[in-house]
Parts: structure tokens; C-alpha cells; sequence
């Protein structure tokens, strides 16, 4: 079962974030680790820096690093319009 570990900036954006989004993100980070396929349901990203792959939750973007087979890290979380720029 993968692990996340947020890192510092995105640890601030999320705690930002109302408490509707934190529990409709949570919620959805534990259905995804728990998925057998987990691997699968990450959409890759391509010349993105350091991250490597993103999660869709509703309008929000999770963007992720696999550092290992059961470590990922979460680089950064926010609304669609403003995380890719």
C-alpha cells in the first residue's frame, strides 16, 4: 500500500484549503491507496520538473513524485486553473 508524504509547500497549501476540500481530498487519497490498481488511476505528467504523475479530485490537482513503490510524494495541491502555471 503506496504511502504519501507531503512536502512542505504542499503540507501549507493544503491546510489552507477549506475544510470541504481537506475531507474531499483526504477521502479520495484513501480510496486511492487502497485501490489494487493504484499505479494505474496516476495520470503521468510530462516536463513538469520534479513531479512525475498528478490526481484528479474534482477541480483540484494533486501533483505527485514516485520516489519509490510505496513512497510517493505530494509536490503540490491546488485548483486547476492555478497549478500548472
Amino acid at each position: 500500500m503506496p504511502q504519501f508524504i507531503f512536502t512542505q509547500l504542499a503540507a501549507k497549501k493544503f491546510n489552507k484549503l477549506s475544510p470541504e476540500i481537506q475531507a474531499r481530498l483526504q477521502k479520495k487519497l484513501i480510496s486511492y491507496r487502497e485501490h489494487p490498481d493504484f499505479f494505474n488511476l496516476l495520470e503521468p505528467l510530462i516536463d513538469f520538473g520534479k513531479a512525475t504523475h498528478r490526481l484528479r479530485v474534482g477541480d483540484y490537482r494533486v501533483i505527485l513524485s514516485i520516489t519509490s513503490e510505496e513512497t510517493l510524494s505530494v509536490l503540490d495541491i491546488g485548483h486547476r486553473k492555478n497549478i500548472y502555471k
